[in-house]
């Protein structure tokens, strides 16, 4: 098996690296990436990113958004998270074998003296408490199965940026399924880094697979690649946010000043209808400012900006436009 060495913290590259990985490196050989992405939500292949994230919380904090090529649910990434990238030939491989891939993980952490269980299809848990998914994509010669594993992640964000009223949106995403997490530091003995139990994880997988050969010859042509993968998939709102599935959006939110009940109806990603009811002590027609959210992009940078440049107060008379974007971007969490 032949490792990447992977030292970007960008997860638009990262994804990127991955797919160009698993589509166009030399199908004759194995290949490992361990690597670590700044803050970001990595969303499903097949998920509604608005139905998973709170918009209002990742820009405040500055928290990426970014899908993947694999299915599955969304999943917060940090610096306190490790992510483990498999890159088999499909040859006698089977999909959906998630236990030959993830037991290298359970073997490294019973290494140091903790038990942990593949304890679904494909998570993995220690004392019954999630701190690895697992997801899987194939091409005709390749197999992607990729982890991720909570080493010291903030697990405060991850309930802060994933804990979203599903209720409130009908769409035919895929949902996650929240579960109990851990991060795995707090069992490990405390001289052992991120550091260490990756390359002692490294070691295992090769171990696994008639051992690790020198680091794989990373090429200018290679660079540029994945670059380019960037710049028409990985970073570009279309991906990240217009391939969701259609939804329809329903939120109510009562202030003090009254109240706003909000129906979207969003496709690829845009805002095609959209109707505001409430006892709002507005003065103006609000069909005028239903009108301005029409064929916008329901992403947060697009929307501020408009209810920037309305005259709010005459629509929803004592009303803010943070609340209207409360509302709008449904900020409440999941009790």
């Amino acid at each position: 098996m032949i490792p990447i060495v992977n030292t970007s913290h960008d997860p638009h590259f990262n994804l990127a690296l991955e797919e160009y990985a698993v589509r166009y490196l030399d199908p004759a050989h194995n290949y490992l990436i361990l690597w670590q992405n700044s803050p970001a939500v990595i969303i499903g292949r097949y998920q509604n990113t608005a139905e998973e994230v709170h918009q209002l919380y990742l820009a405040e904090h500055q928290i990426a958004v970014v899908r993947r090529l694999s299915g599955g649910g969304a999943v917060y990434h940090d610096m306190g998270n490790l992510n483990f990238s498999l890159i088999v030939s499909t040859q006698g491989q089977s999909f959906n074998d998630f236990r030959s891939f993830t037991l290298p993980v359970i073997e490294t952490l019973a290494h140091y003296g903790v038990k942990a269980e593949l304890s679904s299809r494909n998570d993995i848990t220690i004392e019954g408490q999630k701190f690895s998914g697992n997801a899987q994509y194939r091409t005709a010669h390749h197999l992607l199965h990729h982890g991720t594993i909570l080493f010291d992640s903030d697990l405060d964000v991850v309930s802060q940026v994933l804990n979203v009223r599903q209720d409130k949106i009908a769409s035919k995403g895929i949902k996650s399924v929240r579960s109990r997490v851990t991060n795995i530091k707090p069992y490990l003995p405390k001289d052992v880094t991120l550091e260490a139990f990756s390359a002692t994880l490294a070691t295992i997988i090769g171990s696994h697979n008639q051992g690790l050969e020198p680091a794989y010859a990373w090429s200018p042509q290679d660079q540029a690649a994945v670059m380019d993968l960037v710049a028409r998939r990985y970073g570009t709102w279309d991906w990240n946010w217009g391939k969701s599935p259609a939804f329809n959006l329903t939120a109510h939110e009562k202030f003090a000043q009254g109240s706003i009940d909000v129906r979207l109806f969003v496709e690829d990603g845009i805002i095609h209808a959209c109707r505001i009811y409430g006892d709002f002590l507005g003065q103006r027609d609000i069909h005028e400012f239903e009108a301005a959210l029409i064929q916008q992009r329901y992403q947060l940078d697009t929307v501020a900006p408009i209810l920037e440049a309305l005259p709010i107060e005459e629509y929803f008379g004592a009303i803010s436009r943070q609340e209207v974007l409360q509302v709008l971007f449904d900020t409440s969490p999941a009790q």
